[in-house]
Order: C-alpha cells, then sequence, then structure tokens
C-alpha cells in the first residue's frame, strides 16, 4: 500500500462511474476514497470547496467540457494532477487535452487496472515535480529580484530577456525599457559587443570580463561581467549571467595611482630642483661679477646667458610650485562663478582658434574650495582642450556643471584630436607633454590642485574623437 488517495471523478455516466469505480478496487497500491461529481456543477463545487490527489475529467458534459473543468482547476492551483477520460480512438482530443494542461488521458472504452495505476502513478509523481519546480522557482525569484547585483538572462545574441530589478539602481533604467533597448544603446562601445560574441563562441562561459555600460543619465558604469550560456528545452541557447558594478572601485583605485604617482614625482622634483637651483646660484654669483669687465662685443653672450639663467630659475620655481602640497584656504563659493571667470581668461584664445565652448551649467549648492586655485586648474583644462581642437572642423568645448548623488560634478568635452592609451596614461606626469612648446607641468599643477580639495578627476580619451574630464567635488 503506498498511501490514501482521495479522488474527484466528474463523470455524467452513472454506468461509467460504476465501472470506473470497479477497475479502481483492482488495484492494490493504493487505497482510494472517490467522490464523484454527476454534473458540471457539482464538479464546480467539489473543486472550488476541497481539493483531491487526483482529479478525472469526462470530456463531454452537456454544453460543457472537460476542458473547462481544466481551466477552472489550474486558475484554483495550477500543480493539482488532472486525467481526461476520452471516446476510443479520438487522438486529437487526446493531443489536444495535454495542451490544455491534463496530465494525462485514458479512453474509457479500453481502460484496465494496469493502464489507471501507471496513469495514477505517473500523475503523483509530475504533479511532485511541479510542486518542487515552483518552490525552486520562488526562491530563485526572490535571490533574482532581491539581489543588489544586476543578474540577467539573454539570448544568443546577447539581446536582455530578463534583468533583476538592481537594473534599475545601477543604470536608471527600469526592466521593461531594457527590454525595449538595443544593444549599442547601453554598451558604451560597440565593439565590446562583438568581443563578447566571438568570447562565448569559444568558450561557455566568461568569468570577471570588464565592460563599460551607458547609464541612462549618461555616466558610464564600468563592472565585470560572468556569464554562462544554455539550452533551453526548445535547444536554443540562452545566456544566464550577473554583472558587478565596479565603477566606484575602478575610479578610486585610479585617484589611488594619481595620488601615488603625485607624491613620487614630486618628491623626485624637489631633489631636482634643489640640485639645479645650488649650482645655478653660483652660475648667476659669477655672471654678475663678470658683467662690468665684459667687453662690448661679448655682451649680447653675456645677456644670452643671462636670459637662459633667468628661465631655468623660473622653471625651477613652477616646478616646485607642482610639486608643493597647497596650502587650501576654502571658502563657500558656487562652482558657476568660478567658471565663469576661468572662461572670461580663455575666451580670446578659444576665438583666436575658432573654438566655440558650450557651457551647461546647472543650479548647485556652494561648495568649500579655494577660488583661485580651482580657477587656476579649470583654466589649464580648458587651454589643454583649446590646444586639441588646432585643425578639428567645427571645434567645440561642451562644459557642464551638475549636481549628483553628493558630488557637483564638471564635465569639459571636446571634440578634438583626443588620446591614445600611452599618453592618456602619462597625461598627468610632470614634463610629459605632447606640445612642441610645452614644459609639461600645467596638468600636474592641475591635479595637485584637485588632490589638495580631496576632489576626484577622471579623463577618458579616444583618437580623432575627443577627450572628456570629469571632476567631482563633493557637496
Amino acid at each position: 500500500m503506498h498511501g490514501n488517495l482521495k479522488i474527484l471523478l466528474v463523470e455524467d455516466d452513472e454506468d461509467d462511474f460504476v465501472i470506473f469505480k470497479a477497475v479502481l478496487s483492482e488495484i492494490v497500491r493504493f487505497s482510494c476514497q472517490i467522490n464523484w461529481a454527476k454534473n458540471f456543477d457539482q464538479a464546480t463545487a467539489f473543486i472550488k470547496g476541497e481539493s483531491h490527489d487526483i482529479y478525472f475529467f469526462d470530456y463531454f458534459l452537456g454544453s460543457k467540457t472537460g476542458f473547462d473543468l481544466l481551466e477552472l482547476l489550474h486558475k484554483k492551483d495550477e500543480d493539482l494532477p488532472a486525467i481526461l477520460l476520452t471516446g476510443k480512438g479520438n487522438n486529437e482530443l487526446d493531443r489536444h487535452a495535454i495542451d490544455k494542461g491534463a496530465i494525462d488521458y485514458l479512453e474509457k472504452g479500453t481502460m484496465n487496472a494496469e493502464a489507471l495505476e501507471r496513469s495514477m502513478t505517473h500523475a503523483i509523481k509530475h504533479s511532485k515535480t511541479l510542486r518542487a519546480l515552483r518552490v525552486s522557482e520562488r526562491k530563485y525569484r526572490r535571490v533574482f529580484e532581491g539581489s543588489k547585483e544586476m543578474i540577467f538572462i539573454a539570448n544568443n545574441d546577447l539581446e536582455i530577456v530578463e534583468v533583476s530589478k538592481a537594473v534599475e539602481v545601477y543604470m536608471g533604467y527600469k526592466p521593461e525599457e531594457v527590454y525595449e533597448m538595443k544593444l549599442h544603446e547601453y554598451f558604451e562601445n560597440p565593439l565590446q559587443i562583438l568581443h563578447l560574441q566571438e568570447a562565448m563562441k569559444k568558450e561557455s562561459s566568461i568569468k570577471d570580463y570588464l565592460i563599460h555600460l551607458k547609464a541612462k543619465n549618461g555616466e558610464i558604469k564600468s563592472g565585470l561581467m560572468s556569464c554562462v550560456a544554455e539550452r533551453d528545452m526548445d535547444g536554443k541557447f540562452f545566456l544566464h549571467g550577473i554583472f558587478t558594478d565596479q565603477t566606484e572601485k575602478l575610479r578610486a583605485e585610479r585617484a589611488l595611482v594619481q595620488s601615488r604617482k603625485v607624491e613620487a614625482t614630486a618628491r623626485l622634483m624637489q631633489v631636482l630642483a634643489h640640485e639645479v637651483r645650488n649650482p645655478l646660484m653660483n652660475i648667476n654669483l659669477s655672471l654678475e661679477s663678470l658683467s662690468d669687465e665684459v667687453r662690448e662685443k661679448d655682451a649680447a653672450v653675456l645677456e644670452i646667458i643671462q636670459r637662459n639663467s633667468r628661465r631655468i630659475d623660473k622653471l625651477i620655481t613652477e616646478v616646485l610650485y607642482a610639486a608643493s602640497e597647497k596650502e587650501v584656504k576654502k571658502e563657500s563659493i558656487l562652482l558657476n562663478n568660478v567658471i565663469k571667470e576661468a572662461l572670461g581668461l580663455v575666451n580670446d584664445r578659444a576665438k583666436m582658434q575658432n573654438v566655440r565652448i558650450i557651457t551647461k551649467l546647472e543650479v548647485t549648492p556652494e561648495i568649500k574650495i579655494n577660488g583661485e586655485q580651482i580657477k587656476t586648474a579649470f583654466v589649464n583644462i580648458l587651454i589643454n582642450a583649446i590646444e586639441a581642437e588646432a585643425n578639428t572642423p567645427n571645434s567645440e568645448i561642451v562644459l557642464r556643471c551638475y549636481k549628483k548623488h553628493g558630488y557637483v560634478i564638471i564635465k569639459i568635452e571636446d571634440n578634438g584630436i583626443g588620446m591614445d592609451d600611452e599618453l592618456l596614461a602619462k597625461l598627468f606626469e610632470p614634463f610629459y607633454t605632447a606640445k612642441t612648446n610645452g614644459v609639461g607641468l600645467g596638468l600636474a599643477s592641475t591635479l595637485s590642485i584637485l588632490k589638495g580639495h580631496q576632489a576626484e578627476i577622471d579623463v577618458k580619451s579616444e583618437l580623432g574623437v575627443g577627450s572628456e574630464f570629469t571632476i567631482r567635488f563633493r557637496s
């Protein structure tokens, strides 16, 4: 004996009920209690009133059919097992019964104890499997929806078909918006899509692949994507994976690298400046003592030496200023006012080079800064952007200021020549410059100023496209 089963038989023919009950009595594996519904209305009352382990529905029930009962049953509980009783040889109806949600079907004219027992065993097992799957699905759904990471399911073309609600936190998009989007709309670099597709062809999984996505507000989100390729029941590939946002971590790592670079070069410059200035001082003293005794024809040579000596001294002063820890006397200032002052200092140079500067300044709160130092930093960046526009048609710089997530953010974008990875990596190093007449201290000094204000700076650039400087001040 394998347990007690509560059965509901819906059958409007009493003779068929008697036959069914007799066949059922031959099965020793189960101990069964039968409730008999003679018509559709009685069946409806039984279904709504109490649950049974197995349901047997006759197809023909006057104006209603067993399909109507299947629909009613699955509204109550989609995992309750139902078996349809059909007439002999009605193959099309039998197939349709399975499509409608019946676990199995039996032909009343040929039904025997063996077939009935096999069908009941299958129905019970199938029902338990479905319930286990539902429980598993609910647990998965809770993990899926409650995850702080972006969990996703995508098709073989990397198009998102399901994504967790975390996408709204990280990207600003609602899940239903993502489903309507094309890949290139949220990948910063469409080439990454091709790289991912090629990687998936070679391997069935990807782990910790660095990608850059465009948030709804235009911010670039960097993170690690891991996914696995699987096949569904129809044999079609799909991907399920997770995106872990690393934007703040990568930003902090870049800031740490910049800080260490500044500290190391500052120490080096201070030593070099000291070692150069000492002998330079002796040279200047010697030149002064010679100035009264130099013949007229040699005066021009002496002037060249003195002029270049003064230039070296000035350069040493600039080096020491760039390397020094600036004293930051801060006061509450509107950053927009500092930006306007900086623009006033570079507008003439921009006009001479036919560079149009577009400003988009939103209302932001006052922040504690040293206005003169920050103005100098902005001027250095703007001059760098203007000079990058040389020989660029439709030269344009866009300067934005806005507040977001506790920061006042400045973005300076140009459509100039751009930089390759090598130049970008050395951008803030003293004495490194791509300019023919520069000494490479402007941006080094800018980084030192921003570091003294605990401000963050991030630079992105692409050759032939342009550059973007992003500066963040805590508000």
